[in-house]
């Protein structure tokens, strides 16, 4: 199921790129399976773009191995690709200009899923040149945790509070509910969860991540 608050193509001729912007820390099945019905609503290429020191986490994997797993998890993915952002982290007035600079005459689209959602509710509203961010790029929001009202509910004070219109997209096809911030304790107990690629799970072990001898930044 699908709702949307505006149309996906609008700029004719136009190419259609997905900015997925996290830690993947590590990536799963869960950002796969949203970064791919992203797809079918309607891009033309979903990039991965893993931010260097994500605000609000602490202790996360180094930006090398994060980067190598999100390479490995979509290297058999044609229309996947991976960015590594030079700047700290996501940023409007700093990483929008960069995505315009390097999709030029592209049709931008930001992946967020709900729980970033709720966060940018209660946090973006003082991050500078926020309405830089709602004009140059169009919302695609996953509906993991919560059902579509919560998530419109949530959207129109995202509204109220920049005072600003954007378009957006929900998708909720049943994706699965994966966390990173779950799967990790599972890693360092040794054990092998559902919902990490068999060829990511071989590096993350390989390198002793998540284990006591970890390398996080």
């Amino acid at each position: 199921m699908r709702s949307s608050g505006g149309a996906m193509r609008n700029s004719e001729g136009a190419s259609h790129i997905g900015i997925y912007a996290g830690s993947f820390d590590p990536i799963h099945e869960g950002h796969l399976a949203f970064a791919k019905a992203a797809m079918e609503s309607g891009l033309d290429k979903v990039m991965f773009l893993v931010e260097p020191r994500p605000r609000r986490k602490q202790g996360v994997r180094a930006l090398e191995h994060r980067l190598a797993m999100v390479q490995i998890a979509v290297a058999d993915e044609p229309k996947f690709g991976v960015i590594e952002l030079k700047q700290a982290r996501f940023t409007p007035h700093e990483t929008v200009p960069t995505l315009r600079q390097l999709f030029k005459g592209a049709e931008l689209y930001l992946l967020i899923g709900d729980d970033v959602l709720n966060h940018m509710v209660n946090y973006i509203a003082g991050w500078p040149n926020i309405d830089y961010l709602m004009e140059n790029m169009v919302f695609i929001i996953a509906a993991r945790e919560h059902q579509i009202p919560e998530i419109e509910s949530s959207l129109q004070i995202l509204k109220k509070t920049t005072t600003k219109d954007f378009r957006y997209q929900i998708i909720s096809d049943n994706l699965p509910n994966f966390s990173s911030k779950q799967l990790r304790p599972e890693l360092r107990r040794g054990n092998s969860p559902a919902g990490i690629p068999s060829k990511v799970l071989e590096y993350i072990k390989q390198n002793k991540l998540y284990s006591s001898e970890d390398n996080i930044s």
